[in-house]
């Protein structure tokens, strides 16, 4: 079994330097805010893996967050499954806190935009 989606948002799982997150085939939303955290992961440096991803693997991620236009950037505290619950250690979700703060920063202009989505009108 393979994981799509949260509550209505993309989701992410962290695997050291490895973001990964379950591919767009017709079933999973292709949100702007997924996008953006992609294109930001892979500017900072982090290997981007867009693939199914088996249910099982959430127990193996650091962190897992997920993203939606509404949502943002958000931390998950825990999934669970088969009567299993898997808890992930929300405040150390460094991953997560920096895509949400570049991402947040770029949106309110309080950081220089690296990727020029931002256009400043007069």
């Amino acid at each position: 079994k393979n994981i799509e989606e949260v509550s209505a948002s993309n989701i992410f799982l962290v695997k050291g330097n490895t973001i990964v997150t379950p591919a767009t085939n017709g079933t999973i939303l292709e949100g702007i805010t997924r996008k953006s955290v992609i294109e930001l992961a892979i500017h900072l440096g982090y290997k981007v893996e867009e693939r199914k991803v088996p249910v099982e693997e959430l127990k193996e991620a650091a962190e897992v967050f997920c993203t939606g236009t509404a949502t943002g950037v958000a931390s998950v505290g825990s999934i669970t499954f088969n009567n299993t619950r898997t808890e992930y250690k929300v405040k150390d979700g460094l991953v997560t806190q920096q895509l949400r703060s570049i991402l947040v920063g770029i949106q309110t202009g309080s950081i220089q935009d690296p990727k020029d989505w931002v256009l400043q009108i007069d």
